[in-house]
């Protein structure tokens, strides 16, 4: 773009930029040789050199020699952004010979009256835009004189954004006064902008110390990103065999990210300070007409960028350009008991190396920012930056409670006003001794909570930094997500309290977003028990514990269980619809699953083509299957995951439902009314002939319709129900089904098996946590279709150990068995014998 622009023809807004800076240093010259005391050439000299020049511009006039004008305006063009070149065409030659010899007359009328320069050349000032005053007689603003005068008048958060944008127009335009520039150019400059590749500037090789790396030129890093985007796209049209939503999806994938619209839009206000800066609101302003603006306004910026997404695609529509905009995702439960079950948590065997796991010899556990600050993010909602500059005095007790001042400094470094609050300290900080660590560091003087990190020398941050180190450890540890990055750890929080219902303000006030009046942003300053209150109800899994190795409490385990992740891979037909899928292991890259829909043409080339041909249904009901016993990673491509989805729905897999957990959970929200519509469901669908509770085993889950042993209780309700295990008594198979109900206030016994985690409740297809009392179990015939309601899921692996221990506390229990009730109800005795150990003493 930058030999592009320095081609075009000489405009006429560039010509006139060029004559009036002419008018406006030889009237300058003509003022500062009135005012100085010592002149370097005498009058009469002054005035012989003035009326040579004058005939020589005469002679060179008649004579069409345009040439003479380079001697003149050269340098001045040059500084205005006009070629060289430029100044010899008859058009603009003819112009600057002609105002030469105004100029001239205004010296030798100056000269030998001694008139004022700004007075008797009012007229020659008022032609070219010059008001008559000393002030319009200053140099014009530089690029480099702009950015600097703009990062001053800029608040501290916006400096650096000023900077960035700042460095990118004088490598584009180089160092040139910024009046100079016109509209046109700063459409071009945006789209420079919009180009630029997504991690441009980031590979100068300076992260190592002792490295001086290379400076990178934002310009040439657009002419490789360009290079490289056009042999993929050769490459990919090459391709017959790929149908065009497949060239589609590969070159979503594969091309060169760039930057989104999005932040083509802040760097256009940024681009608009700093033309603020040197030229005023009278060219940059909002009321600023469209013809005399120098920035582009929103609406003409994004008029302009319709026109450019129409030039990045190729006559087939396909793409020639990408941009992925950063989707944060929460992180996922077993994302966060991974991390939590990491080296960083329970211990590394090397301290300089914090990604070896921990020996029998050796384990070591550093307590600092890399230990806590995720603690903070994912309990807490803070973020990097405020966590990073927090002081040990900023930690107090107030009513009551252990909290953490944000932003008590005046200088603190906030994302905005309302990120200055107080927050309670959650319990799980407590339980892993954060109150005896800020009393340790106290003790010995220390300052900063983490004086390890300290700000950056460019930005004065010290987020930046801690993230690199951060990230590249999740790297190491195989932890690290771009759709679940550090900085998502803040909407885990988010999405944990909204969730377990929170209203949005309360979320925002903790995460330290606008919301509501002045009052309300300030709430976190009062309630602090109930604020506590909801952060201690986010539950992570966190298991405390402690070890003789240590003087402090140490994470022991995670409750999470962890399941298997699968990358899923799709390709898709013309019509947007699945034609082939490969489901394989994250870590072993192995194939656990891969199939082809019949009917469909699939791809014929590798990995596609020993896939084997399944109807729809199947390869949605194995996807299923599938999903309760790993964790499936989607794919990047939103139309491919959203061809999966809808591919789902053709397997009629029904989540639980039952009305005593859905009439229990209204009440807990304070929602649920004396005579509502759900009086009015159906209870029982033991008439329908497909129950799905065949071949049932231990670990299945099902609806029962059990009957109630209370004396004047209603008709039986349905309620889950967790097989134990199968009998066989008197020639017919039983299901030994522990009884199953939502968890209450009290905490769970060691005989009752929980089931609270996500992934678990997934697996077991129940919408509530639920408890399984294996105390009171019930023998239900296998065949039955008056007391089985329908079929769930099943618990994990995790879930089955638990299980074992819990059927150890519950001891021998002696199940109830239900007949049919069209069945003679015979009872039936299960005799224990007792051990010696039981045997009652014997009277003397």
């Amino acid at each position: 773009m930058l030999e592009d622009l320095q081609n075009n023809r000489a405009c006429e807004a560039h010509v006139q930029e060029m004559l009036k800076e002419i008018v406006r240093r030889a009237v300058a010259a003509m003022i500062a040789r009135q005012e100085s005391d010592t002149l370097g050439e005498s009058s009469d000299a002054y005035l012989r050199r003035i009326d040579a020049e004058t005939s020589q511009i005469r002679e060179a006039q008649r004579a069409r020699d345009w040439s003479v004008a380079a001697t003149f305006a050269e340098k001045i063009a040059r500084d205005s952004g006009l070629e060289s070149d430029a100044v010899g065409t008859p058009a603009v030659a003819r112009q600057i010979l002609s105002l030469m010899r105004r100029i001239n007359e205004l010296s030798v009328r100056v000269e030998q009256n001694f008139d004022d320069p700004l007075h008797v050349g009012r007229e020659l000032l008022l032609d070219y835009d010059l008001k008559p005053h000393q002030d319009a007689m200053k140099p014009p603003m530089l690029m480099s004189e702009a950015i600097e005068k703009a990062c001053e008048e800029a608040p501290q958060g916006v400096e650096n954004k000023i900077r960035v944008i700042g460095k990118l127009a004088l490598a584009y335009f180089g160092d040139i006064p910024v009046s100079s520039i016109l509209l046109e150019q700063s459409y071009q400059f945006l789209f420079t902008v919009w180009m630029l590749p997504k991690g441009w500037g980031k590979a100068h090789g300076r992260n190592r110390h002792g490295h001086a790396g290379r400076d990178m030129c934002p310009l040439q890093e657009i002419r490789d990103a360009d290079e490289k985007d056009a042999e993929l796209l050769e490459e990919v049209m090459s391709l017959d065999m790929l149908s065009m939503p497949d060239k589609r999806r590969r070159l979503v994938q594969e091309l060169t990210p760039r930057l989104t619209d999005g932040y083509l839009f802040v760097q256009r206000d940024m681009l608009n300070r700093i033309f603020r800066a040197a030229l005023g609101r009278k060219r940059v302003g909002r009321d600023v007409d469209d013809e005399d603006r120098v920035v582009p306004s929103h609406a003409q910026l994004k008029a302009r960028m319709h026109a450019w997404h129409k030039s990045q695609k190729t006559p087939c529509k396909l793409p020639k350009r990408v941009s992925r905009p950063k989707r944060r995702m929460s992180w996922s439960l077993e994302h966060v008991s991974r991390l939590l079950r990491s080296p960083i948590y329970l211990g590394t065997s090397s301290p300089k190396q914090r990604s070896r796991k921990a020996t029998a010899r050796k384990r070591v556990i550093i307590r600092d920012a890399i230990y806590w600050v995720p603690l903070f993010m994912i309990t807490m909602g803070v973020r990097p930056e405020e966590i990073l500059q927090a002081a040990v005095p900023d930690v107090v007790r107030r009513d009551g409670i252990l909290c953490l001042f944000i932003g008590d400094e005046e200088d603190a470094v906030l994302k905005s006003e309302q990120s200055r609050r107080v927050l309670p300290i959650p319990q799980i900080l407590l339980d892993l001794g954060f109150r005896e660590w800020i009393v340790a560091k106290r003790k010995v003087g220390e300052t900063w909570l983490f004086p390890e990190i300290q700000p950056d020398i460019s930005h004065g941050r010290r987020s930046q930094i801690f993230g690199d180190r951060l990230r590249n450890l999740l790297k190491t540890l195989k932890l690290h997500d771009p759709r679940e990055d550090i900085y998502a750890m803040r909407r885990t929080l988010s999405s944990k309290l909204m969730g377990l219902g929170i209203d949005t303000g309360t979320r925002q006030r903790i995460l330290g977003h606008l919301e509501g009046t002045t009052i309300d942003r300030h709430y976190s300053d009062h309630g602090l028990l109930e604020l506590k209150d909801l952060l201690d109800s986010v539950d992570y899994g966190i298991e405390v514990g402690s070890d003789r190795r240590f003087d402090f409490p140490i994470i022991v385990g995670n409750r999470t269980t962890l399941l298997t992740a699968l990358d899923v891979e799709v390709a898709l037909t013309e019509r947007r619809e699945i034609s082939a899928i490969q489901l394989r292991d994250a870590e072993t890259d192995e194939i656990v699953f891969e199939a082809a829909v019949s009917g469909r043409k699939a791809p014929a080339g590798f990995p596609w083509n020993d896939c084997e041909a399944l109807s729809e249904k199947d390869v949605a009901a194995r996807i299923i299957s599938l999903g309760r016993e790993y964790s499936l990673t989607m794919p990047a491509n939103e139309e491919a995951t959203g061809a999966l989805e809808h591919l789902l729905i053709l397997v009629d897999d029904k989540p639980f439902y039952n009305q005593v957990c859905r009439e229990d959970r209204l009440a807990d929200n304070h929602e649920a009314k004396p005579n509502n519509d759900l009086g009015d469901e159906p209870r029982s669908v033991a008439d329908k002939a497909d129950l799905r509770t065949a071949d049932l085993c231990r670990g299945d889950l099902l609806i029962g319709l059990f009957p109630n042993r209370n004396a004047g209780s209603d008709s039986p309700a349905p309620r889950p129900g967790l097989v134990v295990d199968t009998r066989t008594l008197a020639g017919q198979t039983y299901l030994d089904v522990a009884w199953g109900g939502p968890i209450g206030p009290s905490r769970a016994a060691p005989h009752e098996l929980v089931l609270t985690q996500p992934k678990e409740m997934l697996v077991a297809q129940i919408d509530i946590p639920t408890r399984f009392n294996l105390r009171r179990r019930i023998l239900v015939p296998a065949e039955s279709k008056a007391f089985l309601h329908g079929r769930l899921g099943r618990i994990g692996e995790g879930a089955c150990t638990r299980l074992r221990e819990c059927l150890i506390h519950a001891g021998d229990v002696s199940p109830t068995p239900f007949q049919e009730a069209n069945r003679p109800v015979r009872a039936l005795t299960i005799e224990r014998r007792r051990t010696k150990s039981v045997r009652p003493r014997t009277r003397r």
